[in-house]
């Protein structure tokens, strides 16, 4: 699974399902992904989550359930 970095998305189906969604590369800080999700694409009322690598990044989206639109 490939999962965008950088992006904004919003969820189209799965948990969370309406609400929008941005991957940070947190590398140079802690070495993993934060995954930011938000009721608006400005992500102000947003709350993150925190992932080791890229393969705990992709398990996330799957137990999610996530199906994201990237466009």
């Amino acid at each position: 699974m490939s999962v965008p970095i950088n992006m904004v998305g919003k969820i189209i189906f799965g948990e969370e399902r309406g609400r929008y969604v941005k991957i940070i590369d947190d590398g140079d800080n802690t070495g993993g992904y934060l995954i930011l999700t938000a009721s608006s694409p400005d992500f102000s009322d947003g709350y993150d989550n925190w992932v080791e690598n890229h393969e705990a990044l992709t398990g996330y989206f799957e137990e999610s359930r996530w199906i994201v639109d990237w466009s």
